[in-house]
């Protein structure tokens, strides 16, 4: 009976042994293996980044759920505004217009000094707090974001000031032209997806010859209240009430076409 007992004892240590040496050489085998999961888990998340949480993030993906109920709905159809649509090839048309809207800006802002490096010089400071204003990480150059700020930027504050007739557009611009096309252009900018921050606007538009004119400019809060008056009109103390208003309370233009309906309170 010892005998067997001590057979067993050795047996097990034995297997314990051999089972030992099975462990180490998974280990070792797998090592880069292992050193991977490890580096997955100091890996900071892209597509809800830490900013997600911040006070400053406004700018959120739509969930996938409810994009796959009505993906219309939720993505621009003409113009893309931001990097979450950015380079989308059916997109391309109005991405060219852009470029020509900018060379509208600057052909007015040459003629007092002010030229493209004075946008990119007024908007490279703020880099870090308009990725912030995002949920994702967004991976493009420091180059690509700026040109991508200031040229959407420009684009929308030239439609701004075209629509409100500060500047005379082209009789022939097929933006204007062509049926319903400003129409759909200006749906695609209160897509919940398709933004950049107001404040960048405002950045562009005070770096802009027209904001140094104050007593003959509204404010862009106005501007852009009566740009999107085409899709939603408001009584006209509406109007007044932001008339004097600069770094309003919106952070998008989401907030900025709603929230002029909310009751002030008592």
């Amino acid at each position: 009976m010892e005998t067997e007992l001590r057979l067993i004892g050795d047996q097990s240590q034995e297997n314990a042994g051999t089972s030992d040496d099975h462990v180490t050489s998974i280990m070792e085998a797998d090592r880069q293996w292992l050193k991977s999961v490890e580096k997955k888990t100091k890996l900071l998340p892209k597509l809800l980044n830490n900013s997600a949480g911040k006070s400053s993030c406004c700018i959120f993906r739509v969930p996938h759920s409810l994009v796959e109920i009505n993906k219309k709905a939720y993505h621009p159809h003409i113009v893309s505004i931001g990097p979450y649509h950015h380079g989308k090839v059916h997109l391309k048309m109005i991405e060219e217009h852009k470029w020509r809207f900018l060379g509208g800006v600057l052909a007015r802002t040459q003629q007092h000094g002010i030229g493209i490096n004075d946008f990119f010089k007024a908007i490279a400071p703020i880099e870090e707090k308009i990725r912030d204003c995002y949920s994702e990480t967004i991976e493009c150059s420091r180059q690509e974001f700026l040109e991508m700020m200031v040229l959407d930027g420009c684009f929308i504050i030239e439609l701004f000031c075209i629509v409100g007739g500060i500047v005379q557009g082209d009789i022939d611009d097929p933006i204007f032209k062509m049926t319903r096309m400003i129409f759909f252009i200006m749906r695609d900018l209160l897509k919940l997806e398709n933004q950049i921050p107001f404040f960048v606007l405002e950045t562009l538009f005070e770096t802009s010859i027209l904001s140094s004119r104050k007593q003959n400019v509204s404010s862009l809060t106005v501007l852009a209240l009566k740009f999107f008056d085409h899709a939603v009109q408001r009584p006209p103390e509406v109007l007044r009430r932001y008339k004097d208003i600069r770094g309003g309370p919106f952070t998008r233009f989401v907030s900025l076409d709603y929230h002029p309906f909310i009751p002030r309170s008592a």
